[in-house]
């Protein structure tokens, strides 16, 4: 059985940074240090996507991931009054647009897929 290496979201240090001292940090700089370094990781070196997926697929899982989206920022919205209430809404109709165009870009590829994509509209 062949072994899967493992994964590390935020990656090993630089060679070039600084060794770290043996001194005890405070929990509050420790976390910024964390912090300082999983920033300067790209996202592209987090997550990738294999070559061999198609744009149908791809669009696809893109659709899923912004439904379920718009039912996060809908959930929010109902938790807060004014402006935070706003940013959530908003947030709630523009994952449903990018959802819109992304359905739609799918519907282009494979025009006799299921007609099932997009947000559920309520008047």
């Amino acid at each position: 059985m062949k072994k899967t290496p493992q994964l590390s979201l935020v990656g090993s240090a630089p060679s070039d940074a600084p060794a770290t001292s043996t001194q005890p940090q405070s929990n509050t700089t420790a976390r910024a240090e964390a912090t300082r370094r999983r920033r300067n990781v790209p996202l592209n070196q987090l997550i990738r996507v294999r070559d061999d997926v198609d744009t149908l697929t791809l669009l696809t899982h893109a659709s899923e991931i912004l439904d379920s989206l718009v039912a996060i920022s809908a959930n929010l919205a109902d938790e807060f009054d004014g402006s935070k209430r706003h940013v959530a809404v908003a947030m709630k109709q523009l994952s449903a647009l990018a959802e819109i165009l992304v359905c739609r870009a799918r519907d282009n590829l494979d025009p006799q897929g299921p007609q099932t994509c997009g947000p559920e509209t309520r008047h």
